[in-house]
């Protein structure tokens, strides 16, 4: 991909709630992957948590999704819980949190 300078090459939306980091999404442009971008946007929001005082981050990932739960078990987080149909009622969505205390 040319370097223009000014192309979004990836994003990451996050909530908090009180002391709890919930990641809403990390999406790195698909011709942009396998560059490190999606690692760096999560140890950024990592960093971001714990210089906020946040107890823990937790997020949602298609269980079919195996990029980025390797990207996520890289950073410890660890799978919690499984909600059954969540997308599109058909995949399951794993449930993972990385605790910061």
């Amino acid at each position: 991909m040319p370097k223009t300078g000014n192309d979004i090459v990836g994003f990451a939306g996050i909530l908090i709630i009180i002391d709890e980091l919930n990641i809403m999404n990390i999406v790195t442009k698909k011709v942009c992957r396998n560059l490190g971008i999606g690692s760096s946007l999560l140890q950024f929001i990592i960093n971001f948590a714990r210089d906020n005082n946040c107890t823990s981050i937790t997020l949602e990932v298609n269980e079919n999704n195996l990029p980025a739960i390797r990207l996520y078990k890289k950073y410890n987080f660890k799978v919690v819980g499984l909600r059954k149909k969540y997308y599109n009622n058909i995949d399951n969505a794993i449930l993972m949190t990385l605790n910061l205390q």
